[in-house]
């Protein structure tokens, strides 16, 4: 059973994300299009999975390259067709989306821990990074970040805010589950009033090396890292390049 859409960044969450907390995805954009060039990919289909409003696709758009992005939120889906027209769009469960041939498959952003589609269990994503390795063409790359356990146990709320927005998050350790939940409250001015938006979202924590393993059982070279580039990712995030043998 699916757990519902409503929770999956709605309007005001989605608007907040995308000028709030756009860093992950700008902070990895240099270094990943660098990778690409130097993997002969320029020019290439690249799937964006849990795309969010775009960003990452409009880099890759501009670079050359055929973005293909899909997300499970409609809001974040509106977001990135109006960001970039050129590109390819789709509201879907990363499980459930029919991966295209392509020379790169990115999801930056613990995409694959989020439990927005409940199936989405240590099998359920051992199953689909065997699709992945499948629509890869020889040496393309396989992109993806993950939370890990311990994430955020014992995090006192956090608090951010800009000119028209404000959000907070509580966070909720699940040890039995290894999952964290947080739950987000967002205020988004609209005219002269603010707006109240609250959404749950419960994330799938990894150990990284369960992750590297099932990488190499589907037959990917893994490197997993805490940086790429100038970025440094988050605390306990881990961020895996897989490819697939030429």
């Amino acid at each position: 059973m699916k757990r519902p859409l409503d929770d999956a960044y709605g309007d005001d969450l989605a608007y907040i994300h995308n000028i709030g907390y756009d860093f992950h995805a700008r902070g990895l954009a240099p270094a990943l299009l660098a990778m690409f060039k130097k993997a002969r990919l320029t020019g290439s289909v690249v799937v964006d999975v849990g795309c969010g409003g775009g960003i990452w696709a409009q880099q890759l758009a501009l670079a050359g390259y055929q973005p293909v992005g899909i997300d499970i939120s409609p809001a974040m889906i509106a977001q990135a067709r109006q960001r970039v027209p050129s590109g390819e769009f789709h509201v879907a469960s990363f499980l459930d989306f029919p991966l295209p041939p392509c020379g790169a498959i990115t999801a930056l952003g613990e995409v694959v821990c989020y439990l927005f589609d409940q199936r989405n269990q240590q099998r359920a994503l051992a199953r689909w990074l065997k699709k992945a390795n499948e629509a890869l063409l020889p040496g393309g790359l396989l992109v993806f970040d993950i939370a890990e356990i311990g994430l955020n146990r014992g995090q006192s709320p956090t608090w951010r805010s800009g000119d028209d927005w404000a959000c907070g998050v509580s966070f909720e350790y699940d040890a039995r589950r290894s999952q964290l939940v947080r739950h987000i409250t967002t205020f988004r001015q609209i005219d002269e009033a603010y707006r109240r938006g609250d959404e749950t979202h419960r994330v799938q924590l990894y150990d990284r090396r369960d992750i590297t393993k099932l990488l190499k059982d589907t037959g990917f070279r893994v490197h997993s890292m805490r940086s790429l580039g100038d970025y440094k990712m988050l605390p306990k995030r881990v961020l895996f390049i897989a490819a697939k043998s030429k």
